[in-house]
Order: structure tokens, then C-alpha cells, then sequence
């Protein structure tokens, strides 16, 4: 079964904040007229005059960053960020120049809803970019600097007791790679898998619902449950060199033309026709590099037959023993290119 569209799991609070900023200039109008006593005639000249400049600026467009968020459009995003600079400029100017703004501005009750206001929406703007609604499976933005370091990977999970496939990794989650998986939005899974000596066992939760699978967040992760999915991580999956290197995969008397897109001391990732490849294969990369030809053992470790992880078709392979000193001069030679 193939879904046709993403299908995003928004969490609870994200409704509310959303509400919460379409429904802000009105519940300000609604407190100047009733609270403050003051005509809808004179409505706009005093959302100046009290709130100031900035202030009335954020809350007349507050409806339209409330609509974004609901989206969650990467534009959005960025109106959000945008758009909540005027009120925290704003917010630290007032307490700087002119502390005692609100008591001189408006009178009454007021001053201290004004006030409380101010403060909650400082402490729900600090909330969204901490939490960040581009966090793991929220939805299907790239990931930005705050988010869980998500490792493209290809290994082998236990979803509800049976076998699956992953192909990216993070502290935070994990993406399910089999769209054939009858799995509901919001669904509890449970989470099991082991690499080496750790072993990771959680709950989980069904975050996205892509066509090339599901995005999976894990619930209950305690500490040593994070800390040994860093650990993995780092020692299973070093770091990747972008390269652009072209050469030959010889595996069972055949000799496929590849592309190399990317190395480590471990492995590479191949563009190539992926016809008569299986996992599990054993064959040899051969590659011309410093005018010498170079043969490095390996073994199939996975297929990309959908451009996941925006990587052309291809295969991922694992090299039979650490090839640190070929990478080591590829690095270099990469850095003089530049």
C-alpha cells in the first residue's frame, strides 16, 4: 500500500498556539472595549498609543502567523521568527527605556492583563523555537540547527515484534522505511532494536505517514536509552565526504559503472543501475585516484531504490576493513580543489 500525500500528526498544543495567535487581536479589542471602555471608533489609535509601534504591528498580523503555523509551510516558519523579533524588540525596549510603559499608557485592571499577556507571549514564543515545530516527524521541513542530529543509516529495527527497516536515526526518532506497513497516525508502537553490545527498547509514536514510509517518534527514551543511540551513532556511522568520483563496482563477474557521491573510512554510497544488486553482495569499488588505481573491498549493506535522503538511486556499501588512509588522502585533495 502507497499513501499519495504526507499525513502529518500535529501534537495538541500546536492547535492551541495556532488558536491562540488568530484569536489575539480580537481578545484585545475585546478588553479595550470592555475593560478599558474605549469606542471601536478609537480602536486602532489606541492599540498604538498603549502597546506602541511594534506591539500593535505584531498583534494586527499575529492571525496570519497563526494560519502558518497551523501549515506548517517553511515560509511560515521564518514569518513566525520574523514576526516574533518585533515583539521581543519591542518587549526589551519598553524595559529599558521606559519600564513603567503599560502604567502610564493605560489605566486600570488592564495594565495588569496587558502586562500578563506580554509575558505569556514571551514565554510561548521561547517554548515554540525551543520545541521547534520542525522537530522529528512533526512535520516536513528540514531539520534545522536545534533539531536531533538525524543520521541517514540503514538498519533493522523490532516494530511490535516484527522485523523493519530504518533508514535514518536520531536520539528523538527513527523513519520506517516500509510503506506497505498498515500503520494508523498517532498509533503507539513498540520499539526495539540492538547494535554491537546496546540495546535500545522504548515506545513510539506515529508521527508522518510518507509514501516512502512512516516517521516514528520514540516516547519514554530515558537517558542511557539516548545516550546509547549516540554512542552507535558515532561509532557505527562516522562522518561522510561529499565527493564526485567516478568508477566501476565489479561484483559477481560484472562490472557496473558508479558514481561515487560520498566516503568514509567505512563505506560509500554509489550511484548506480541497481539491477541484478542484492544486499548482501560482496564486490570490489575500483576507482582511479593521485594516478593510482585503487580496489577496495565491500559488501551491499543497503538499496536506495526511491532517492531517499535526497541521494540519487543507487546502493550504500561497507568496506571489509577500514580504509582510513584512502579517505585521509581523498580529504585532501578535496580541500586543495576548493
Amino acid at each position: 500500500m502507497t499513501q499519495s500525500r504526507v499525513v502529518i500528526k500535529r501534537p495538541l498544543l500546536h492547535y492551541f498556539i495556532s488558536l491562540g495567535y488568530i484569536l489575539a487581536p480580537i481578545i484585545n479589542i475585546l478588553l479595550l472595549v470592555f475593560v478599558a471602555r474605549i469606542g471601536l471608533g478609537d480602536i486602532l489609535d489606541r492599540l498604538f498609543k498603549g502597546y506602541g509601534t511594534l506591539a500593535g504591528i505584531w498583534l494586527l498580523t499575529a492571525p496570519v502567523v497563526g494560519i502558518g503555523l497551523y501549515f506548517v509551510h517553511k515560509v511560515s516558519w521564518y514569518i513566525f521568527l520574523g514576526h516574533s523579533s518585533l515583539i521581543l524588540i519591542d518587549y526589551i525596549l519598553k524595559w529599558i527605556r521606559i519600564p513603567g510603559y503599560y502604567w502610564l499608557s493605560v489605566s486600570g485592571i488592564h495594565q495588569i492583563l496587558l502586562l500578563t499577556g506580554n509575558l505569556a507571549l514571551v514565554i510561548v514564543i521561547g517554548f515554540i523555537i525551543q520545541k521547534d515545530f520542525r522537530a522529528p516527524y512533526f512535520q516536513v521541513l528540514p531539520r534545522g540547527w536545534r533539531t536531533s542530529r538525524r543520521v541517514p543509516i540503514r538498519h533493522f529495527i523490532q516494530l511490535n515484534s516484527q522485523r523493519a527497516g530504518i533508514t535514518d536515526l536520531s536520539i528523538s526518532g527513527c523513519f520506517v522505511a516500509e510503506p506497505e506497513r498498515a500503520l494508523a497516525l498517532g498509533e503507539k508502537v513498540l520499539i526495539d532494536f540492538e547494535a554491537d553490545t546496546l540495546r535500545v527498547e522504548c515506545r513510539g509514536d506515529v508521527m508522518r505517514k510518507i509514501p516512502g514510509g512512516y516517521g516514528i517518534r520514540f516516547l519514554s527514551l530515558d537517558a542511557r536509552g539516548k545516550r546509547d543511540i549516540r554512542r552507535m551513532i558515532k561509532k557505527r556511522f562516522p562522518f561522510r565526504y561529499q565527493v564526485h568520483i567516478s568508477g566501476m563496482w565489479k561484483i559477481d563477474g560484472r562490472e557496473i559503472e558508479v558514481t561515487i557521491v560520498d566516503i568514509s573510512n567505512t563505506g560509500s554510497y554509489l550511484q548506480a543501475d541497481l539491477e541484478g544488486i542484492e544486499e548482501g553482495q560482496e564486490g570490489v569499488l575500483v576507482f582511479s585516484f593521485h594516478h593510482r588505481e585503487r580496489h577496495l573491498p565491500a559488501s551491499v549493506i543497503w538499496l536506495n531504490q526511491r532517492e531517499l535522503h535526497e541521494k540519487p538511486v543507487g546502493l550504500g556499501v561497507r568496506f571489509v576493513r577500514n580504509e582510513k588512509k584512502i579517505v585521509g588522502k581523498i580529504v585532501e585533495q578535496i580541500k586543495k580543489d576548493l
